[in-house]
């Protein structure tokens, strides 16, 4: 997709899925969004940019570590998840801005100490030039500190799903697997590059193996399938099928064992990207 259609894209009912969605969300997220602050290490007093923001999870986060004499700012494409981190900030009486923009063209503010991200770099359609962009962004030696994903193989959170449901999808294309979407970084080689060539220095790429816990609760096995229906790429997959109520047996059987103690956790990969300018 181009950013044009992910704005579009994040701005529909997909945008409004992942409100609902965010509290599960968040909670399955638990280990990266702890990994990605620890990395990022915001001081009180620091200037922070947070990149595909979202709900605001990351941004209050750091807002709260920052202090009254620091400030973040966070981004993001969707005025739907925009809306519930607002909703988010006055609750917890944050002073976190949260604007409508596209992080490769906006140029507001610049000099931030910390440049961040969980899961919201893999979708420019030019990360060469979106990642020089935010270099300018940057104070001289402010960090940058994301997280993305590592190769589908790695995360059975993603392809599980879709390979319970391959009777009854239709063939899958072939895709670019540079192309903008949740594995664009997934080649951490090709991540240091892009980085290198856009300015950064100290470019690491730290690998982050966790458990997403996808069900819990008084029916873990159905509230697995609920996730898988509403969120990652089986569910744009079910929804442009049109197959809903006929993939919720063979999600089911293919969840089961990953139960355990009441959980259905599937393994994941992450690389948490750490560099300067």
């Amino acid at each position: 997709m181009s950013n044009a259609e992910q704005i579009e894209y994040w701005n529909g009912k997909v945008g409004e899925t992942w409100v609902l969605m965010q509290e599960r969300m968040d909670a399955a997220l638990t280990p990266v969004t702890g990994a990605l602050l620890a990395a990022a290490n915001p001081q009180p007093g620091e200037f922070v940019l947070d990149i595909g923001c979202g709900a605001g999870e990351t941004t209050l986060a750091v807002d709260a570590a920052v202090g009254e004499n620091g400030h973040a700012i966070g981004l993001d494409i969707s005025e739907p998840l925009l809306a519930r981190a607002r909703e988010r900030a006055e609750a917890l009486l944050s002073e976190a801005d949260f604007i409508a923009a596209d992080a490769s063209t906006w140029a507001e503010d610049e000099g931030f100490d910390l440049i961040m991200s969980r899961f919201g770099v893999m979708f420019f359609a030019d990360p060469a030039a979106a990642f020089a962009h935010l270099h300018g962004l940057a104070a001289p030696g402010g960090r940058l500190v994301f997280a993305c994903w590592q190769p589908a193989a790695r995360n059975l959170w993603a392809t599980l799903p879709l390979t319970a449901l391959a009777g009854l999808l239709p063939a899958q294309p072939p895709t670019d697997p540079h192309a903008p979407g949740p594995f664009a970084f997934a080649d951490a080689a090709r991540v240091v590059t892009i980085l290198e060539g856009a300015g950064w220095h100290d470019v690491t790429c730290h690998s982050l193996p966790f458990a997403m816990r996808v069900g819990d609760g008084d029916d873990p096995i159905a509230s697995a399938v609920q996730f898988n229906l509403r969120i990652g790429p089986a569910a744009k997959a079910v929804r442009e099928a049109g197959i809903g109520d006929a993939a919720k047996p063979a999600l089911a059987a293919a969840l089961q064992p990953h139960l355990e103690n009441g959980v259905v956790a599937l393994p994941g990969a992450v690389w948490l990207v750490t560099a300067r300018a």
